[in-house]
């Protein structure tokens, strides 16, 4: 971890109050991560009105690029990147929201439109003080194609032993995770990138995001996650959320299958439109409740729990899934994890 981004993760300075472009209110600084292409960057935004300002940096760089732009009137980013002497070296452009439910379509390329690279971005929900933040641990093997940025928190004074024992512990996970790549070839592609779900001084909720191809029939996406409870010193289960003896398994399975499918049309509706043709109504739900896999991950947000699994590769696009909590609010511990970030 370069010393460079530790400090440009620090020096972020808040931005002034903003409205997002829905007109709802928003963030002052609304934080991303994601990737240009095969490299990993965090991205801090700031909306008002419709102009947008910020600054982005790569993980392997750590230096802060400038960004400034608008949303345009279909709700899509379109922000200008700019060097040292001032002068455009880039651009951003998502065809839609970045919180789109379909794609927010995101390229990179430089001014001229050239070198396009396609871009995803993750919303941050960060709320650490000053003295604590998430900062990427890179871990990289060209010879095996790997390229892994693992989540640890930095602090300013020594770190606690919640603070190392959660380090250790996404770091063994990440570690495990690089050990069971295994390419036909001895080399593939292993990229694994993070997203903060939650990140407070008590409580740290991260997604890891894993692209892998190993030479086999077809590449494969997987999520898993790492929610710690920082203030007691322990690593929280899926169970912990919910009140004993609480059915809240078939809850989250019956918003999970009834929430597919309405994806699913709007991923039709989308094709179908860009074909322009009628889309075509499905007769069977995706995924009947009594073929529903068990929950392989979960990760907690401001608003709502989202639940991985493990689909098969033609339908693993829905592999991750948003459960508002307002949908399973009788089903929640009082007192419990979600009561400290509502």
């Amino acid at each position: 971890m370069t010393s460079r981004l530790q400090n440009w993760l620090f020096s972020v300075v808040l931005f002034a109050s903003s409205v997002a472009a829905n007109g709802q209110a928003a963030p002052a600084t609304r934080t991303f991560r994601g990737s240009i292409g095969s490299s990993h960057i965090e991205m801090r935004l700031n909306f008002t009105g419709r102009t947008v300002a910020g600054v982005y940096a790569y993980d392997h760089i750590g230096e802060e690029i400038k960004l400034t732009g608008q949303v345009n009137e279909q709700g899509g980013l379109e922000l200008t990147e700019f060097g040292t002497n001032k002068k455009p070296t880039g651009k951003f452009l998502c065809k839609r929201p970045i919180d789109d439910p379909v794609a927010a379509d995101c390229t990179w390329s430089k001014p001229d439109g050239t070198r396009e690279s396609f871009v995803t971005l993750e919303e941050q929900f960060v709320d650490f003080t000053k003295a604590m933040q998430i900062v990427p641990r890179l871990i990289t093997d060209r010879k095996l194609g790997v390229t892994v940025s693992c989540p640890q928190i930095f602090t300013k004074a020594p770190a606690s032993v919640a603070v190392r024992n959660f380090n250790s512990r996404i770091l063994s996970l990440t570690q495990k995770a690089i050990a069971d790549f295994s390419p036909v070839d001895g080399r593939g592609v292993f990229d694994t990138n993070y997203t903060v779900m939650v990140g407070r001084n008590d409580l740290v909720s991260v997604e890891m995001s894993e692209y892998y191809d190993g030479g086999g029939a077809h590449p494969n996406n997987r999520f898993w996650s790492l929610t710690y409870d920082l203030a007691a010193d322990k690593e929280i289960k899926f169970e912990d959320l919910f009140r004993p003896n609480s059915d809240y398994n078939t809850a989250v399975a019956k918003y999970v299958v009834a929430d597919i499918d309405r994806r699913d049309q709007a991923v039709e509706a989308d094709n179908a439109r860009r074909e322009n043709r009628q889309p075509t109504k499905r007769e069977e739900p995706i995924i009947p409740m009594d073929s529903l896999t068990e929950i392989s991950g979960f990760a907690l947000t401001p608003r709502g729990v989202y639940v991985y699994f493990d689909f098969p590769h033609v339908i693993a696009f829905f592999d991750k899934n948003f459960v508002p909590y307002d949908t399973i609010k009788e089903h929640l511990k009082p007192g419990g994890p979600v009561s400290r970030i509502q």
